[in-house]
């Protein structure tokens, strides 16, 4: 068993952490603070106050991020962050460009109902912290999306945007726009939870695998960050099909 960490670490120094809103619609950039309130040292114990935006770091999306009545973020089941996961390998995917129902189709990912589906691009390694992250973003096309939700699948995740590039969306779809962002609409209507800003998923070597995601239980949030991780080595036989059996 081999059990593999797809967390960013949550730390005050990284730039770009989050959507660039000042760009998009104007208001502030949050931030995140962690202070220390308690030294061993003064109070023979070390604890921390701490903020951050629930969109920051590894998170994911609860329903209600984009639906009005949506599930919240502590009324969503551990079932959406736990189970059988297949990867998609798209690491050959350009800068700027949308991985699009045809790259899915020509992966020869094998994917069924009820599973975890995880893209992987290489993006949040490559550019994770800097400006060009946001400003050459790898997006998820409208077309995949749709067909990812027809595949009756239980949650997405990936390292990249699994919408459309938020400082270069396509044409018509700005924030201002009843269109903006209908990926979001396509799978969260469905409650298939959007997992984003997975690192390190190159360092998965299974096709299938055990995927978990646990994220902070806030109350009435959009979403939260996570502990993501990949676990190889424990699928049985029987998830394989015959034909990929030795």
């Amino acid at each position: 068993m081999k059990i593999i960490d797809l967390s960013l670490v949550i730390d005050e120094e990284t730039k770009f952490a989050g959507f660039p809103r000042s760009l998009v619609y104007g208001e502030e950039e949050s931030s995140t603070k962690i202070t220390e309130v308690a030294s061993i040292a003064k109070n023979k114990v070390q604890s921390h106050n701490f903020t951050m935006c629930t969109q920051h770091f590894t998170h994911y999306d609860a329903p209600a991020h984009f639906l009005e009545g949506g599930l919240q973020n502590h009324e969503v089941p551990l079932d959406s962050f736990i189970g059988e996961a297949v990867l998609v390998d798209m690491l050959h995917k350009e800068p700027g460009s949308y991985v699009t129902k045809e790259d899915l189709l020509q992966s020869g990912a094998d994917i069924r109902e009820g599973d975890i589906v995880v893209i992987r691009t290489g993006w949040t390694d490559q550019a994770w912290g800097t400006f060009r992250f946001w400003d050459e973003m790898i997006g998820l096309s409208t077309c995949a999306a749709e067909w990812l939700r027809d595949q009756r699948i239980k949650s997405v995740a990936g390292d990249f945007m699994l919408c459309d590039s938020p400082l270069h969306p396509p044409e018509g779809r700005t924030w201002s726009s009843d269109e903006w962002s209908p990926n979001h609409f396509t799978f969260l209507k469905e409650n298939i939870v959007m997992l984003e800003w997975l690192t390190n998923l190159k360092a998965i070597t299974e096709k299938r695998f055990l995927f978990g995601c646990v994220p902070i239980k806030l109350k009435g949030t959009d979403g939260a960050p996570c502990r993501a991780f990949a676990i190889e080595g424990l699928l049985s036989r029987e998830s394989v099909p015959d034909t990929e059996r030795a």
